[in-house]
């Protein structure tokens, strides 16, 4: 091998059976292909070889050689060929050819020997990537980038392959589908005639400068001249007067190109000057065709110079615009518009066009541009009347930049070109990202949607900065549209500063159909206990299709944190309000940190209908035990893995209570994408716990009606094997495959009935054989002494058969059975096993218990059975049971009861012990909960107890009251005692009022702050249970109330109370202090407040008044039987009474007295 180019020409050669041989001098440049005939033809034109490949071909070529992309000559293919010239270069195009197409061609050029030898060059390492093992060998230049970054230079001069034994690529016979320096190499394995390529590796040729290991100071590319006049003088003395600072004293190398990035020698052009004492300078007198080439050039300096820290520019300033009398950025300006962004003696200043020219390019005559006044363009100096629009910068002492972190905002894309340009402006992105972009950016940051830069596209900018945003304008383009633009803001750090926000979830509770769109904090409160703070810090609105409220043009008649949202119909121009929802901003404490809980997936649907519904109510019946019954959140994306808002669908619904719609007749272009869903559960949701599972039961095949694998026939046949309240099923085929896989169409899968699938109901004939198992509760499967009930044999066959039922089992023998069994066990009373009797038996599960029908019987008749029930240990523990009071803080008149442990503690503090072992429920009737056919949504020691009303039949639940079994340790063994019996009320009236308010008032210090249980019988003895009154309250929060309205009869009997105290209560003394009356209600009413009875009266009360006593200063009428209403009522508070809330407009005159620990010396009145 004699040079370089010799290897590049062997290379290049083959396959290629016309080409002559070369001599060993001549110098030619690598194959080009850069188009293809699909559009209009092949263009391999110089123009734009040159703009793609800058330096790889000379400026004046000496000869041009063309042939397909298989190596065939031009001239064999028959084309009409257009041009094949060292001019132009090479053009073929489809319309002159007969058969409509041309081949697909490339080209390469012959160049001055020069043009081989410029300058010493270097050769990588050899690489081998890739072996022909699948399609081939690929040692593509794309993929050699990726895998040894820094390892090949960007722009090639030379490629050389051969096998990895060292044979060369010529020698092997292989047809070669590619190797140049513009793809790498790839030999495909369908080319070779046995089938295979051989194993190659590849190196590259690169300039020298690449290969040099030190590292290199380079300045940046400076232009300050064009050729326009008398040549392209890019010379040191001036270069340093307009870049101060920002070239070396003493250059080592200097670097010339054209401004397209060509080399300097390629141009042709005489050059006067280009060293590193005087710098660059083309005469425009030397050159034979009359002009210059336009240059640019940069200096290698000594590496210390790249090394003096990082320089300190300010943001970018555009304060005025050419419309008056010119551009006017000057210090004194920005320094009011910007304070503090500008150092007091800036270093440099930097100027150019807000399309980012420079400010030499644009041909206007600058009046000062310096770093005393600023920049200052006058429309008066120019020839065709105006300044261009100009911003600037200026770089400042490096500690005038104080290193902080960067705070950038997001990319946004809010516009495309499409229609009269791009319009990424403050204004709109603001509307549309409220909270997303600071009040004044310090930078702006713009590029393309594929990233490329602004300064790239060619487009002419009308505007990007940080006051307006970005505007680009199709109207300023010569080619068109503008490219499509994204924008980001780097704003003050403080901006960026993480602060984890709390939101809420999103509420939809109205919609506009009828006067508006109402989602006032009021409703939302009630609808969703303890979903929102008490004072939120922010609200946000947006359509239900996640639009911003702003776009859509509604008049709001309100949104804040007070009240919520109210958008009225009335209010609207066109008629209704879109249809909104709102979250709310809360403190971060609101939020506790918690693992995410997220359901899998759920794609049921797909748009190919009416649309893409994946709703809850769909997919609970398809995924039973896979969704909580109140999501937090929900995420919708595209099966692709898109998200929701990047469809541009116009979206019916997404949230929580419904899950997500979309219609296909709400879309512009047909129908939706297709989406998938998940929802965001509460952490206890997916708490792991261990699974307690049945073995596997296959009772049944599909060889007769299908597969009938049914609770009812697998208790038959396993007696004590399946719980009575299976939590989930499990379905498989026999062979161990998914129930979904099969795709026979299930009629029931589910923890009531079990598993059947109908042959009658397939396509193709018979079901799979499937097998089943059931989740049961932990304790199912728990090891240890089991807790049976006794056996109870309540019913015999004499009537319609031997009814052993629950309902009647728990009336009957009250207390001796748990209130959720875990197991049934049955068995005739003579002790034979149920299965041997061959009863047909229609039902024996703990949610019912037992049914034996004699209708249903050969011989008419049942055998008399016998029933026991398994239940938790702790309920056939010996000792002695703690049980709390009965709580009941809500009742179904809104959403449900939500009798839940979090609002209980909340209400009733150290009432319930942290750990409950079981809980009790019952109608505040005394009912039992069973009995009552309500759904019951949760009864637990984790959750409490709830009861939706969306869940009844008829639309609401029952009232119910809860109590919890606690430790014994929760019960203290102290002495308790009872207070007397009141009766302060009787039936002629409402009803027989004894409420714990009145009986206080009438009675004070009778009874205690916290009683521990109320007990309630009739004014004769007999026991409350024992009247049959509905009874609408019995308890110890609120006292006893019984209404006439309730009971059948019209009239409740007459009752009595008396409630439990701890043993303090009843061995502590009162000591009363004397009446105090220090107001009248002559003003505003009768205050007296404690503070202000303290002060009138010094030492005359105690610290803590246990007790308050109010009667009128007259008669002595306790102030509960006035009839009059008061403000305050409090042994802590004292006792206030306003004029304006008495029916007569004035309150009566009171006197009050407090009830002290009669420890207390010097205020005993007197004891009780």
């Amino acid at each position: 091998m004699k040079g370089v180019c010799i290897t590049l020409i062997a290379v290049l050669l083959i396959g290629s059976s016309q080409q002559t041989k070369t001599k060993d001098k001549e110098c030619w440049t690598p194959w080009f292909d850069r188009d293809n005939p699909s559009a209009t033809g092949d263009w391999e034109t110089l123009i734009d070889l040159h703009k793609e490949n800058p330096g790889k071909i000379c400026g004046n070529p000496l000869k041009i050689q063309v042939q397909t992309i298989a190596g065939d000559s031009m001239t064999s293919t028959g084309d009409r060929i257009l041009q094949a010239d060292t001019t132009t270069g090479f053009i073929c195009r489809n319309e002159d050819q007969k058969c409509g197409k041309c081949e697909d061609y490339r080209v390469r050029f012959q160049c001055p020997e020069s043009f081989c030898k410029a300058g010493p060059r270097c050769w990588t390492s050899w690489f081998n990537r890739d072996n022909p093992s699948e399609d081939g060998d690929q040692e593509t230049l794309i993929e050699l980038w990726k895998e040894y970054p820094g390892k090949i230079c960007t722009n090639p001069l030379n490629i050389e392959v051969q096998t990895t034994s060292g044979d060369s690529m010529a020698s092997t016979g292989d047809t070669i589908a590619r190797a140049d320096t513009a793809v790498g190499f790839v030999c495909k394995n369908k080319d070779q005639k046995d089938g295979k390529c051989k194993d190659y590796h590849v190196r590259f040729q690169c300039f020298k400068s690449f290969c040099d290991k030190a590292p290199k100071c380079w300045t940046q590319w400076f232009d300050r001249d064009n050729p326009s006049a008398k040549g392209d003088w890019e010379t040191l003395e001036d270069l340093r007067k307009e870049y101060p600072g920002k070239i070396c004293d003493n250059p080592i190398h200097i670097h010339v190109q054209t401004v397209d990035g060509g080399h300097m020698t390629l141009t042709g052009d005489k050059i006067h000057k280009a060293d590193t004492t005087t710098g660059f300078i083309c005469r425009n007198e030397d050159q034979k065709k009359g002009k210059c080439k336009d240059y640019r050039v940069q200096f290698m300096c000594p590496l210390s110079f790249c090394m003096e820290g990082p320089k300190c520019w300010t943001q970018w300033f555009d304060r005025d615009n050419p419309s008056a009398t010119g551009d006017w950025e000057t210090l004194k300006d920005l320094r009011k518009e910007y304070p503090g962004k500008i150092c007091k003696n800036p270093v440099n200043i930097l100027v150019q066009t807000t399309a980012g020219d420079t400010m030499d390019s644009t041909g206007n005559k600058i009046h000062i541009a310096d770093t005393t006044t600023g920049f200052v363009c006058r429309n008066e100096d120019q020839k065709k009347g105006k300044c261009k629009d100009y911003r600037v910068q200026f770089q400042c002492p490096e500690r005038f930049c104080k290193a902080a972190p960067k705070c950038w905002t997001q990319w946004f894309d809010r516009d495309n070109p499409s229609a009269k340009g791009d319009w990424e402006t403050l204004k709109d992105l603001r509307k549309e990202n409220p909270g997303k972009i600071c009040k004044n950016p310090v930078n702006i940051h713009v590029q393309t949607i594929a990233g490329g830069t602004m300064a790239s596209t060619g487009d002419k900018i009308h505007i990007a900065d940080t006051s307006t945003g970005f505007v680009c304008r199709n109207e300023d383009q010569t080619g068109g549209n503008c490219k499509d633009y994204r924008v980001q803001f780097e704003c003050p750090a403080s901006f960026c500063k993480p602060a984890p926000k709390c939101w809420t979830q999103w509420f939809d509770r109205d919609n506009p159909s009828a006067t508006g769109d109402w989602e006032t904090l009021k409703d939302l409160r009630k609808e969703n206990p303890g979903k929102i703070c008490g004072k939120p810090l922010k609200i946000q609105v947006q359509t239900t299709a996640g639009g911003t409220m702003a776009s859509t043009g509604d008049k709001i008649h309100i949104a804040d944190t007070s009240t919520g949202f109210v958008c009225r119909n009335k209010d609207q121009k066109k008629g209704n309000c879109k249809d909104y929802r709102v979250r709310f901003q809360c403190p971060k404490m609101f939020c506790k940190p918690a693992p995410k809980c997220w359901t899998p997936w759920f794609d049921r649907d797909n748009p190919s209908a009416t649309g893409d519904w994946e709703t809850l109510k769909d997919l609970r019946k398809e995924n039973p035990g896979k969704i909580c019954g109140k999501p937090l959140k929900i995420q919708v994306q595209t099966t692709a893995g898109g998200t929701m808002a990047s469809t541009g669908d116009k979206i019916h619904i997404a949230d929580t209570s419904t899950g997500f719609v979309c219609r296909n007749k709400d879309q512009k272009k047909g129908n939706c994408k297709d989406y998938r869903v998940r929802f965001q559960c509460p952490k206890m949701f997916c708490k792991p716990a261990p699974k307690c599972w049945t073995p596997w039961f296959d009772r049944d095949n599909p060889s007769a009606t299908g597969d009938w694998e049914t609770l009812k026939d697998l208790r038959k046949e396993n007696p004590g094997k399946i719980c009575g309240n299976p939590l989930k099923i499990q379905v498989r085929t026999t062979a161990g495959g998914t129930m979904a896989s099969t795709g026979d169409k299930i009629h029931k899968a589910d923890t009531a009935t079990g598993f059947v699938c109908r042959n009658k109901d397939q396509t193709g004939g018979n079901c799979k054989d499937y097998r089943v198992r059931f989740q049961c509760p932990e304790m199912f499967c728990k090891p240890g002494p089991k807790c049976w009930t006794p056996w109870f044999d309540r019913d015999n066959p004499s009537g319609s058969g031997d009814w052993e039922t629950l309902k009647d089992l728990w009336k009957e023998y009250p207390g001796k059975i748990c209130n959720s069994p875990f197991d049934i066990q049955v068995q005739t009373t003579s002790g034979d096993s149920m299965a041997s009797t061959g009863d047909t038996i229609a039902r024996v599960d703990t949610s019912t218990g037992f049914v034996c029908k004699n209708k249903d019987q050969k011989d008419g008749k049942c055998k008399d059975y016998r029933v026991r029930f398994q239940c938790p240990k702790s309920f056939c523990d010996k000792a002695p049971k703690c049980w709390t009071q009965w709580f009941d803080r809500d009742n179904p008149s809104a959403t449900g009861d939500w009798e839940t442990l979090k609002d209980l503690r909340k209400e009733y503090p150290g009432k319930i012990c942290d750990n409950p072992i079981h809980i009790h429920v019952q109608t505040v009737d005394g009912g039992h909960m069973a009995s009552t056919g309500d759904k019951i949504y949760k009864a637990d020691t984790s959750t409490g107890f709830v009861c939706e009303n969306k869940d009844q039949a008829d639309g609401k639940c029952e009232d119910y009251r809860v109590r919890f079994q606690c430790p014994s340790s929760f019960c203290p063994m102290g002495p308790r005692c009872w207070t007397p019996w009141f009766d302060r009320d009787n039936p002629s009236g409402t009803g027989d009022w004894e409420t714990l308010e009145y009986l206080r008032g009438e009675n004070p210090g009778k009874i205690c702050h916290n009683p521990l249980q109320i007990d309630v019988q009739t004014k004769f003895g007999g026991s409350m249970d024992s009247t049959g009154d509905v009874i609408t309250v019995a308890d110890t929060e609120s006292g006893f109330i019984c209404k006439n309205s309730d009971q059948k009869c019209g009239k409740c009997k007459d009752y009595r109370v008396r409630f439990q105290c701890s043993g303090n209560f009843c061995t502590q003394r009162v000591c009363w202090t004397k009446w105090f009356d220090r107001d009248n209600p002559s003003g505003k009413g009768d205050f007296e407040y404690l503070p202000y009875l303290r002060k009138a009266y010094p030492k005359e009360i105690c610290k803590v008044p246990l007790y308050i006593d109010v009667v009128t200063t007259d008669t002595n009428m306790p102030f509960i039987a006035t009839g009059q209403i008061s403000s305050v009522f409090s042994p802590t508070q004292g006792f206030a009474c306003r004029n304006t809330e008495q029916k007569g407009g004035m309150c009566l005159d009171y006197k009050v007295r407090f009830g002290c620990p009669c420890t207390c010396e010097g205020i005993i009145q007197h004891r009780e």
